[in-house]
């Protein structure tokens, strides 16, 4: 992507940024060179975003000829609008199908597809669902149902539908895939019979999970094309794509603990592929950066994830230096290696602003301060102290841990607590509350009593461990 014409296009066409500019430099800057580029000042979602009206932050100052409105996750308590362009869409439209031919040469193979992700205004289900009714409409080769997050309707339409097609594709967040398979082993739905996929979003996932997920489909454990996620956010769209050379890295990290010699950590991240020619990134201390063109254009927009990025050759000669080919691993596990693309890796690692992702939700850790600060109660009865975790129980089905230090003297009901604190983060988050409706009890936090003293003498807590 030309930054340098999509500086031009943001400071010419979009008056927010050029009073942005104004009040951070004095003047708008002449740009030129990537060097000029490199040092002008980031914007955020409260520095720009929320700052200005929405149709200064649109392309030509208007919301005409942007065709739909679509929300974010209201993480803070309130939902941000995103204006979209109509080949926004499209991008949706070609980024679907490009995978949908890759992994699964629908073309030949025709599949139903299923969307359990949030619909209405949000985001990553209407924009998928749009992108897959046009696939559908213009190629014939995929037929779409859209459930929502309504898990019985999923199951009911794996059950009746799923037999009269090849295969099945279903877009879904990593929680309620489980819930789909539990659900659907409960009616006693011969799932190994029916040639399911995923596609993941909102959230990473471990790849014990990846092969467990697997294993109840009937496939391969190492399977590399029949679960797969990708990196993006409703501020910024689809930036990365965890293609089959992604899983099948992950898997050589994994299946032979390599991430620490090949990245420097223990912890494997979300990894995907990217397109410089949609999404220009960069990093600054390790979090992303992101500038696009787009109804709001994004110029060094900060994402609030933590990560990094490797170059194509980068990546795959860390892998060599340790004895790992992820291209001989795809040949050996079935794929083809004529479709693998020589893009740039996006690394995840989660949220620099402390937080942890839940059934698709972002709980951040100054929400979750802000319920004990502010709860008479839970005041009354924690000293405010705590660490936040996503953990799994022993169906891996996800847990928000919470531990926490009850004041002295005082024996908290945990169960009662945790449920104030539900009810506090519903108060915050429109995503929480969402979650909180569609699982029920299962999304309630579990409260942890911390070990005596586990607090004590820390120059600084560490919030998310």
């Amino acid at each position: 992507m030309d930054v340098l014409e999509l500086y031009r296009i943001a400071t010419e066409r979009v008056p927010a940024y050029r009073r942005f500019l104004g009040e951070r430099l004095g003047a708008v800057p002449a740009v030129a060179t990537l060097e000029d580029f490199s040092i002008l000042p980031f914007t955020d979602k409260g520095s720009y975003i929320k700052r200005y009206a929405l149709e200064e932050i649109c392309l030509d100052g208007t919301l005409r000829g942007k065709h739909v409105l679509c929300r974010s996750s209201g993480t803070s308590g309130k939902a941000t609008y995103w204006p979209q362009l109509p080949e926004q869409e499209r991008y949706v439209a070609d980024y679907l199908l490009s995978d949908l031919e890759e992994s699964f040469a629908v073309s030949v193979n025709p599949a139903l597809v299923i969307v359990a992700l949030g619909l209405g205004s949000w985001i990553s289900g209407e924009l998928t669902t749009w992108g897959l009714r046009n696939l559908g409409v213009q190629g014939g080769n995929i037929t779409l149902v859209s459930p929502g997050l309504n898990m019985e309707e999923t199951v009911e339409i794996l059950e009746t539908f799923s037999p009269c097609f090849a295969q099945t594709v279903i877009y879904t967040y990593p929680p309620f895939a489980k819930t789909l398979l539990d659900l659907a082993e409960q009616k006693g739905i011969p799932l190994k019979e029916l040639r399911i996929a995923f596609r993941l979003a909102g959230e990473g996932y471990s790849e014990i999970f990846r092969s467990t997920l697997n294993r109840r489909m009937g496939r391969n454990e190492g399977d590399l094309s029949s679960v797969l996620s990708g990196y993006g956010a409703t501020d910024f769209g689809s930036a990365g794509k965890e293609t089959p050379l992604c899983a099948a890295i992950k898997r050589l990290l994994f299946e032979n603990d390599l991430a620490e010699a090949v990245l420097g950590r223990r912890e494997i991240p979300s990894l995907c592929q990217y397109d410089p020619g949609s999404h220009f990134l960069e990093t600054d201390q390790e979090e992303l950066v992101v500038s696009r063109y787009q109804a709001v254009p994004l110029v060094r927009y900060r994402t609030g994830d933590r990560g990094v990025l490797l170059g194509y050759d980068d990546l795959l000669g860390r892998l060599a230096a340790a004895g790992a080919d992820p291209l001989a691993l795809l040949e050996h596990r079935g794929m083809s290696c004529e479709t693998v693309r020589p893009l740039p890796f996006v690394l995840v690692w989660g949220r620099i602003d402390g937080g942890v992702t839940f059934f698709g939700a972002n709980v951040l850790v100054s929400q979750v301060k802000e319920v004990f600060e502010s709860d008479p109660e839970l005041a009354r009865l924690f000293t405010g102290d705590f660490s936040l975790r996503k953990t799994e129980d022993d169906r891996l089905d996800p847990v928000l841990e919470i531990l926490v230090e009850p004041r002295h003297g005082v024996d908290p009901d945990l169960g009662a607590a945790a449920r104030l604190v539900a009810r506090g983060l519903e108060e915050r988050s429109t995503e929480f509350a969402t979650v909180r409706k569609t699982q029920g009890d299962k999304a309630l936090p579990r409260l942890v009593r911390a070990p005596s003293g586990f607090f004590a003498g820390h120059h600084k807590i560490r919030y998310v461990s």
